[in-house]
């Protein structure tokens, strides 16, 4: 019994590791065959095109009956579930209603550390988040004694005071940010009595619906037989598909700090430090990389 146990835990071992070739192989030839990758399917449903499948501006996409896979679209990122069309079609901005983002600045940075004199908000990265509860970090203030923090919302407004440091886990005693729904925090200096600076940021949670999306787009990307590079890569285009900086930056920095990136990603990183506002957090990268610090990367 346990010879027959062996061998069928050797077959089942051999047969992942041949699909996992089956793919590299495939996803080699399908670069090959096209000008220009802009797209995966990361779920089933497809009559046409198998789960992790690179997919060419002229690959058409059939669904199953009553299915609605899923696909991510590279440049500019674009997220879809469902949809039967050309790829390229399906993934052009124009078409798809991503332009809409064009009237909020999505992008709009946090405090630079560099600059002086203002409690700006640096972390979260960028305006849109996924968690409901995100840490908070801004620029300590030269002088000051302690901080205050406000919140203004839809459902209220809470406030916290800070003896020390200049982060805070996010209080339990305020109410979870709920989907959809736009935060202004405002963070106030104190010398003693008296404000001496004070900023404000604001934050949005994702939608409910977009924020299932996501999860459920990340949690395919992990299960699809990537190397640790090009894992980085999906997840950081489905993060970026719906402005999410600070997950997309926190994903990067995992690898780079475990040692696993490349000068590829090491790049992505740098841009999307740029994008935040911070890009002294991106010098380093860059004359590491013997690049000017002034740079600006493309998303793909």
């Amino acid at each position: 019994m346990k010879l027959i146990n062996n061998l069928l835990f050797t077959l089942s071992t051999t047969f992942l590791l041949c699909m996992a070739v089956e793919v590299r192989a495939e996803e080699k030839l399908q670069v090959a065959q096209c000008q220009s990758v802009v797209a995966r399917i990361l779920s089933s449903g497809d009559q046409a095109h198998a789960v992790g499948r690179l997919l060419c501006a002229r690959d058409k996409l059939r669904p199953v009956q009553n299915q609605q896979p899923i696909i991510i679209c590279y440049n500019p990122p674009n997220l879809l579930r469902g949809g039967k069309d050309k790829v390229g079609r399906l993934c052009s901005p124009r078409l798809n209603g991503r332009q809409s983002h064009d009237s909020f600045d999505y992008f709009k940075g946090r405090g630079s550390i560099r600059a002086e004199g203002k409690p700006s908000l640096i972390q979260p990265f960028g305006v849109m988040v996924l968690q409901s509860r995100p840490r908070l970090v801004w620029n300590p203030i030269q002088g000051a004694t302690h901080y205050s923090i406000s919140v203004e919302a839809f459902n209220g407004e809470w406030e916290l005071v800070v003896s020390s440091g200049n982060s805070l886990s996010y209080p339990q005693a305020w109410p979870d940010m709920e989907p959809g729904n736009l935060y202004k925090f405002t963070i106030f200096a104190y010398k003693d009595k008296m404000i001496i600076s004070s900023d404000t940021s604001k934050i949005i949670l994702l939608s409910k619906k977009k924020m299932e999306l996501v999860n459920e787009a990340v949690a395919l990307a992990r299960q699809l037989p990537l190397s640790s590079i090009e894992e980085a890569i999906e997840l950081d285009a489905i993060y970026m598909s719906e402005k999410l900086l600070h997950n997309s930056i926190g994903a990067l920095e995992s690898l780079r700090e475990s040692g696993q990136s490349n000068p590829q990603l090491d790049r992505l990183l740098a841009d999307r430090y740029i994008q935040s506002g911070q890009p002294e957090l991106a010098d380093p990268i860059l004359k590491e990389l013997q690049l000017p610090t002034k740079i600006k990367f493309p998303q793909r």
